[in-house]
Formats: C-alpha cells, sequence, structure tokens
C-alpha cells in the first residue's frame, strides 16, 4: 500500500473526518491465522496511513457487527492488549525483514510499543516511544487515529519503502487477523495470545508501504534530568535518613541510525521490585531485568543458547546486565554510563560502557569496590534472515586483575522453517600465561517449524573454568544435549482448535569426566487448546539427578551423595484471557531425590474493569524426605489501578514462607506529558514466620520526577 503525504498535520481526535483520510489510499483484505487459517476475518478492518515531513499518521477502522461485545478490559499503558480487541502496527522502518517497531492499541486508547530484534529473538517492551492515540467505540466497531512523530523513528531516509504489517485481534472469538498473511507455522506456542504475540514477528513475511519521500529524520537530541528524594526508615537499625539527589540522561542521534544513549547518577527507584522465588535446586535462579536503561536496545546485545520454549529459563548469557549496578542484594550506584546501538556501514552494533561506585562494608567485610565495564557486540546480516557476529565484554575491578570474554556466533535460516545457530566464547580471568585451562563454551542448534510439527535439538558446552564476568550461568562444569519434538494436529471441531503433544529429552554431564549430573526425559501426550481460548496439559517426567557431594536442601535437611532416579508428573489448566475472570494452574509432583514432593502454582486474575485489576498468586510446596520434610506458602497479590493510560497506581505485596519474608511495593506513575514521568514510590518489608507474627525491617518513600527536552 502507499502512505500519502499530507502538508497539514492530521488531527488526532479518533473521528477520522480529516481531509487526508478521504484522500488516502484505504488498505484491508485481513486474513486469519487463528482459528480458521487462511480465511477472510470475520470482521472487515481497513486502515490508511499518512504523513508529513516530522509525523506519520495511522487511521484504523475496525468494524463490528456486534459492537457490544467487544472486549476492551486494559487502560494501563504498557499492558497486555492482546487479552483485548486490539490492533498492533509492525513497521519495518529498515525494511531488512528482521527488526521494526512495534506499536499496539485497544478501544479504549491504551498504548503499548516494544522494540523487535531479528524476528523476535529479542522484544524489548520496557521501550516507551512518543506517540499519541485517541481511539472510540462506534455503532459499526470502534476506530483509531494515530500519530507517531519522525523523530520516534529510525529509518534510511533514502529508501522509499517500510516493511509494514496491521494484525488486528478480535478476542471474544480469539481471532488473530494479519493484513500481510502469517502461516500457522509462523508461532509454535500452544497458548493462543502468545501465539499472536509471536506470529507477527516474521518480519520477513510483512508487506510493503511505499511512498515515503521526504520525511525529516530526526538527529534526535533528548536531555532528560531528574531529581529524587525521599526517607528511609532502617527499624532493624533504629535510624532514619533522607536523601536528596538528581541526575541526567541524555539521548543523541549521532547520524540517522546511530543513537548515542549517556547516563550521569543513574537512579532506578521507580522500577518494580522481583518477584520471590524459591530454590529448590543446586543450581543458580534467574531474575530478569527490570531497569529501563539496560532493557532498551537489550536485544542488540544477546548473544548465546537460547529456550526452545517459553517457560525456559537461560542457562547461560556471556553478558547480563543484572551483574552492573546490584551486588548480593545491594544497589551499588552507578556514576557514568555510554550506551552506543544502531547500524553503520552494514553492521549491527551495540556498544555499553559503564562506572560504578565503591560499597563500604561493616567491619571491613562485604565492601564491593568500585568498577567499570564494557560490552561491544556486532552482527552482520547475510542473506535475507541470517546473521553473523561477534561479543567482548570486560569488567575492571579496583584491586583485582581484568576480567574478560569475547566469542563468535552465527545464526543461518535458510527457510522459513528452519534454523541453524551456533557459538564460540572464552573468558579471561587474567591470571596470566598458562593459568587458564578450560575456559571455553560453545554451542549449535538445529530447529525446523512447521504448521503442525516442531523438531529442535540443541548441545551446549561449559568447560570448568569458564567464568563470564558480566554473564550469568544457570550451573558449571556441564555439557547439555536435548533433542525436543512437538506435535500440534488442527482439530477445529466440537469447540476444539488443535492437539498438542511434546517429547524432550534433557541430558546435562560433567564437560570435566563425562559424568552424568542429571538427565530429564518430559513426555506430555495430552494438550488440548479450545476455540474459546482455554488450554488443559498432562504429562510424565523421569528424572536422574545425581550428587557429587551433599546437598543441603533446607536447613538441617541434607540429600546424601548417590544417584537418584525418579518418575513424576506435570500438568496445568489454563482459563481464556478474554474472560473478566482469568485462572491458570501448574502443578506437579512424584519422585523426588530419595523422596517425594507436590507443589501446585495457581494464578486468579480479575479484570474487574477496563481501570482496576487484580492477581492473586499462590504457591504450595510440600518435600517428604528420609531426612525430613518441610512445606512452604508463596502469596502474590497485584492491584493495578489506571484512571487514564497515563495515571496509575500498581501494589504489589509478596509473602515467602520459606524465608519469613513479607513486602509490600507501591508504586503512583503519572505521565504528565509525553517523556516526563513522576513516580511516587513506597516499599515496606518485614521479618514474618507467618503473616500474623511479623516484625519491622525497613521502610521507604521515594519521590522522583524528570521532565523530557527534545530538540
Amino acid at each position: 500500500m502507499e502512505a500519502l503525504r499530507i502538508e497539514q498535520p492530521v488531527r488526532v481526535d479518533g473521528e477520522l473526518t480529516d481531509s487526508a483520510w478521504s484522500t488516502a489510499e484505504w488498505a484491508g483484505g485481513f486474513v486469519q491465522r487463528q482459528p480458521r487459517t487462511g480465511e477472510p476475518s470475520s470482521e472487515s478492518t481497513e486502515f490508511a496511513v499518512a504523513y508529513t515531513p516530522d509525523t506519520l499518521f495511522v487511521a484504523v477502522r475496525a468494524n463490528d457487527r456486534e459492537p457490544a461485545r467487544i472486549v476492551a478490559k486494559e487502560m494501563e499503558r504498557d499492558s497486555d492488549l492482546f487479552q483485548d480487541d486490539s490492533i498492533l502496527l509492525l513497521f519495518d522502518t529498515f525494511h531488512d525483514g528482521r527488526n521494526a517497531y512495534l506499536f499496539l492499541t485497544n478501544p479504549n486508547g491504551a498504548r503499548t510499543d516494544a522494540l523487535l530484534t531479528d524476528e523476535g529473538r529479542d522484544v524489548n517492551w520496557a521501550w516507551d516511544g512518543v506517540w499519541d492515540i485517541a481511539a472510540r467505540r462506534t455503532g459499526q466497531g470502534w476506530v483509531a487515529e494515530i500519530a507517531i512523530p519522525v523523530s520516534t523513528l529510525r529509518f534510511d531516509p533514502q529508501s522509499e519503502v517500510w516493511g509494514l504489517n496491521v494484525q488486528r485481534v478480535i478476542r471474544r472469538r480469539n481471532e488473530e487477523t494479519h493484513w500481510a498473511p502469517l502461516p500457522l507455522e509462523a508461532s509454535r506456542n500452544s497458548d493462543l495470545a502468545q501465539e499472536g504475540q509471536n506470529a507477527v514477528y516474521r518480519v520477513s513475511l510483512a508487506g510493503r508501504m511505499t511512498g515515503l519521500r521526504g520525511m525529516r529524520p530526526s538527529r534526535q537530541l533528548d536531555v532528560k534530568p531528574y531529581a529524587v528524594g525521599g526517607r528511609n526508615d532502617d527499624r532493624v537499625r533504629g535510624d532514619a535518613s533522607d536523601d536528596f539527589d538528581g541526575g541526567l540522561d541524555l539521548k543523541w542521534g549521532l547520524t540517522r541510525s546511530l543513537v548515542l544513549d549517556l547516563t550521569y547518577n543513574t537512579d532506578f527507584a521507580e522500577v518494580e521490585v522481583d518477584d520471590q522465588q524459591v530454590n529448590l535446586t543446586r543450581f543458580s535462579l534467574f531474575f530478569p531485568e527490570k531497569r529501563d536503561f539496560f532493557l532498551e536496545n537489550a536485544g542488540v546485545f544477546d548473544f548465546g543458547p537460547r529456550p526452545r520454549v517459553p517457560w525456559g529459563r537461560p542457562l547461560m548469557k556471556p553478558f547480563f546486565s543484572r551483574r552492573i549496578g546490584l551486588e548480593g542484594g545491594r544497589t551499588v550506584p552507578i556514576d557514568v554510563g555510554a550506551r552506543l546501538t544502531g547500524r553503520a556501514g552494514g553492521w549491527n552494533i551495540g556498544m555499553l560502557g559503564i562506572s560504578t561506585a565503591g560499597l563500604s562494608g561493616e567491619n571491613g567485610e562485604g565492601a564491593v569496590p568500585g568498577a567499570t565495564y564494557g560490552v561491544a557486540r556486532f552482527t552482520r546480516n547475510i542473506g535475507e534472515r541470517s546473521t553473523v557476529g561477534g561479543i567482548f565484554t570486560q569488567r575492571g575491578r579496583e584491586g583485582f586483575a581484568s576480567e574478560r570474554l569475547h566469542g563468535l556466533d552465527f545464526d543461518l535460516k535458510p527457510t522459513q522453517r528452519t534454523d541453524v545457530s551456533g557459538f564460540w566464547a572464552e573468558s579471561d580471568r587474567g591470571l596470566g600465561a598458562g593459568e587458564e585451562e578450560g575456559n571455553e563454551t560453545r554451542g549449535a542448534g538445529f530447529a525446523y517449524q512447521g504448521p503442525e510439527f516442531t523438531a529442535s535439538a540443541d548441545y551446549v558446552e561449559v568447560e570448568p573454568d569458564f567464568d563470564p564476568a558480566v554473564g550469568f550461568l544457570q550451573r558449571r562444569d556441564f555439557r547439555m544435549f536435548y533433542p525436543r519434538l512437538e506435535w500440534r494436529p488442527r482439530i477445529e471441531k466440537w469447540g476444539l482448535l488443535s492437539w498438542w503433544s511434546d517429547l524432550g529429552v534433557e541430558r546435562f554431564e560433567r564437560s570435566s569426566d563425562g559424568r552424568l549430573e542429571s538427565e530429564t526425559i518430559a513426555f506430555s501426550p495430552l494438550g488440548i487448546a479450545t476455540e474459546s481460548g482455554e488450554f488443559l496439559w498432562a504429562g510424565r517426567r523421569w528424572s536422574k539427578e545425581q550428587l557429587f557431594e551433599p546437598f543441603e536442601i533446607a536447613p538441617g535437611i541434607v540429600v546424601p551423595v548417590g544417584l537418584y532416579e525418579n518418575e513424576s508428573y506435570a500438568g496445568g489448566f489454563s482459563t481464556s484471557g478474554k474472560r473478566a475472570f482469568w485462572y491458570d494452574n501448574l502443578t506437579f509432583g512424584g519422585g523426588f531425590f530419595d523422596g517425594d514432593w507436590f507443589t501446585t502454582q495457581n494464578s486468579v486474575t480479575f479484570r474487574l474493569s477496563r481501570r482496576l485489576q487484580t492477581q492473586t498468586g499462590w504457591i504450595y510446596t510440600e518435600v517428604d524426605l528420609p531426612s525430613g520434610a518441610f512445606n512452604f506458602d508463596q502469596f502474590l497479590q497485584r492491584v493495578n489501578l489506571a484512571w487514564t493510560p497515563n495515571l496509575r497506581l500498581n501494589v504489589l505485596a509478596q509473602y515467602n514462607a520459606a524465608d519469613g519474608a513479607l513486602g509490600v511495593n507501591a508504586r503512583f506513575h503519572w505521565i504528565y506529558r509525553p517523556g516526563s514521568d513522576l513516580f511516587v514510590v513506597y516499599n515496606e518489608n518485614w521479618t514474618a514466620p507467618t503473616i500474623g507474627n511479623r516484625q519491622p525491617l525497613g521502610r521507604q518513600l521515594i519521590v522522583k520526577l524528570n521532565y523530557l527536552l527534545q530538540r
């Protein structure tokens, strides 16, 4: 389709009465991917694009013969709009078939956006672009009018063609339609909402938007100063303190496609606390990054093996930004930082430099030295969808030798259904020549993804002395083999959409001596997805765990050295997210080391209105071993209140009986102008053997204000 150049900007009011929309070309003909693949959409959708040199405008008419049944429960900025009737715009501004901007809205005018890297290798939902939206319901369905400033986007001003796709979700029918049709195999997730997110990531299958002439790309200069102040009340020490500080973030477009971000005296007071986790394994837990500075353009730095399933956790990441500014649960001040991302001379570039201050310890213990961090990541596009690249990381700490890592990788996608990847990296802890051996990691993977059948095989090896100083390792000294098969035949009868079965074998050996450490054979013969959006699955697990040294799984409860072979079961159920009441369950049980275990995870979400939502989570775990038995509960309560898309209150309360930890995090967020925010954050924590028997640890009140200046 062709975009229309106009001289006067469109008034964004959701009325679609501007003369531009009577002149522009309207595109339609949307095609279903779910539930009736290849059939026309059950409701007509059409859109048009117009632009001035400074702004891109999009108008959408989402017609509906039953407008009263439209699902629109989300109002909050960056909420999960895939659970509503929604429109998604995908702009491949460099027309490379790999990377794109995503903009989503619903009939309430809620806004969610993201940066898409390498067709979904990374999706940065933390990115917040500056754009405007007005949406409203009509007697014929709903309409949306969108304005995206050119300064929000990076693009090639010499090209008149962008990649474009538009997705519409009709939630009550769980219908997913696209302007540029997508095949069923574009996504392999079993949950329909997740399918919708992942299928549209196929940037290489997007359509084309032409006629983009004379747009003025901006060498954008954004300056965002902030001020923060608050009071910290430490109940354990019996003292309180007031703190006031300030800092600065700067974003500068060095070229049309290369952006420099600078930060001084960085503060992350507004970031939501981590979800509490309990570790019943011998290996490291993974906590995701939540800080905006590190999340923006994070996909550029991605390197190493990727989980094959949505619920999988990373085995290894040579670069993991949580190693910067966080140490043993303590916040380490970031003095200054710089990040350069974009494209130059056919290369995709990501470079990061951070300097952190030290922390003093008590009685000479617990001190954290000042440090500098450097990361460089380069990739080169090959053919239509393939890449090769490399990575380098460095950490220098006061009083320690410099620690480095370097590596190479490739990702070859000869067809839309096949993917072959591999990587190699080596760490250097600065111990001197001949001092380090066995300090490499390597891996390879293959995947075939068809409309009903998916097969993958992965190999990852980490040598005993491999140590990514600025990275994450789930376990050390291992060699992993992981073949997996998945079969998803369509049913499309009796209200059932598809059947799902999978078989996977995950085996870990020690790379140093080849001895088995753990193995799991997972077989799930029963998985059913309904056309209304419900999902049910059940399966069996056969596992082997070998302990080379005693493992204290809980205080005073020790599992002896030995090889343990067990059988267990697993299952889950999820209702459709289109409903006002939404329930999820995961349950595991059976043999566990030399005893048994049972755990059930439950989540209940109430979408009471477009302004108020609650989520209640409960996890119960019970372990019975010859050396002892224990059980514990974990509770989570969220309350999200959104008065408008720019004004919200989020409350999170968590209780973990295993650690006796109770905490509350409340965040008020007002976007008082595009890109400018006011945060008021309140935290309080207790030590609590039971919820009723708690002792205060401390509380904190923080107020943070920033202001965006654009040029």
